[in-house]
């Protein structure tokens, strides 16, 4: 019973640490042409339809190195 009700605690501790990684996305928008980063909260409220999902990145500072290294298609 105890190495059952361990098992489980290391589960649940371990879908935890998976939830609470943060997630950096870079974004077109599309009427615009202009691309920026932002978190994946910012991503779940952008409109669909405007926006376009170039990268997604482990931290802020790669996803804003890779803006400057899109030219194609990040104009600005």
């Amino acid at each position: 019973m105890n190495k059952s009700l361990i098992a489980a605690a290391l589960i649940l501790c371990t879908s935890q640490f998976a939830l609470a990684q943060e997630v950096f996305y870079v974004i077109k928008d599309n009427t615009t042409n202009e691309c920026r980063a932002v978190d994946g909260t910012e991503l779940a409220a952008t409109q669909k339809g405007r926006f376009t999902q170039l990268g997604r990145y482990a931290t802020m500072d790669e996803a804003k190195a890779a803006i400057a290294s899109m030219p194609g298609k990040c104009p600005k």
